[in-house]
């Protein structure tokens, strides 16, 4: 698929079930815009998955963003996953689709591209099976809704391109954003960083300069049971590993405030 300013253009509008090598190529001005794969339920429209109409017509958007109960349905409906463009060239992931209509959306019910349609034809029910891509790290996501989440990585995440599998083992979805900074990071600066406004006065120590911020790994949405290996390029610096899917459960707080958190080392080549 090619995401560009107006939208996303895919080869294909109807593929049947199974798992797919996606390659994602970003040709619009938004160096970190993504894609992924939402499956509609009934009622629900490819409207319903960005807001571009609102923007069309001028409708301003609340400051702090869509209604939760418009986006409630997202919580229940099958998500595949997704990824971004990498810099140095198309993003990859592989996902397994099961039959319905998709809408191919930017990971967030307030973007302003309008998603594109796709039919998988199949069981709807029926889960995927086949060989799996080898994976150099395994992230798998973890926890319940209200009480805390966590990701629980093995494998050693190494400088250059490496598959990366993603799996959701909790009750809610997740995204995994990968960001990578050239000094030694840890959770307590990153959460302090996160939650700084300007306008409470003096920063924190050792606040994150956002302009050495780097965003190498980016695995989409993705529901309950799922799977999905994404393709993800490491600099040999600190890398941070966060979700920013608020919880139902515990008042809209983002799932890295209940501890889905985490920063690794990235060894050599």
């Amino acid at each position: 698929m090619t995401i560009t300013d107006t939208g996303f253009e895919l080869s294909e509008s109807e593929v049947p079930a199974g798992r797919y090598l996606v390659n994602v190529v970003n040709q619009s001005s938004n160096p970190e815009a993504s894609a992924g794969f939402v499956r509609l339920i009934e009622g629900k429209t490819l409207d319903d998955l960005a807001a571009a109409d609102e923007m069309a017509s001028g409708t301003p958007l609340p400051e702090e963003g869509p209604a939760p109960e418009s986006y409630g349905w997202l919580y229940e409906t099958y998500i595949a996953g997704g990824t971004s463009a990498l810099a140095n060239g198309p993003g990859q992931v592989v996902l397994d689709l099961r039959g319905g209509d998709y809408g191919v959306w930017a990971d967030d019910p307030a973007a302003p591209l309008p998603a594109a349609g796709l039919t998988v034809t199949g069981d709807p029910d029926a889960r995927v099976e086949g060989p799996e891509p080898e994976a150099a790290l395994t992230i798998v996501e973890e926890g319940e809704g209200g009480v805390g989440f966590k990701f629980t990585v093995t494998g050693e995440a190494k400088a250059g391109p490496q598959i990366v599998k993603v799996l959701n083992a909790s009750d809610q979805p997740h995204i995994v954003v990968g960001f990578q900074y050239p000094e030694e990071l840890t959770t307590d600066q990153i959460l302090a960083s996160f939650m700084y406004d300007p306008s409470m006065g003096t920063p924190p120590p050792n606040l994150i300069d956002d302009s050495k911020l780097s965003f190498p790994g980016y695995a989409g949405v993705q529901s309950i049971g799922t799977t999905q290996w994404v393709l993800m390029d490491f600099a040999p610096e600190s890398l941070a590993l966060v979700c920013f899917i608020p919880d139902p459960e515990a008042n809209q707080a983002p799932h890295f405030m209940e501890g889905m958190i985490t920063v690794l080392p990235v060894g050599a080549s």
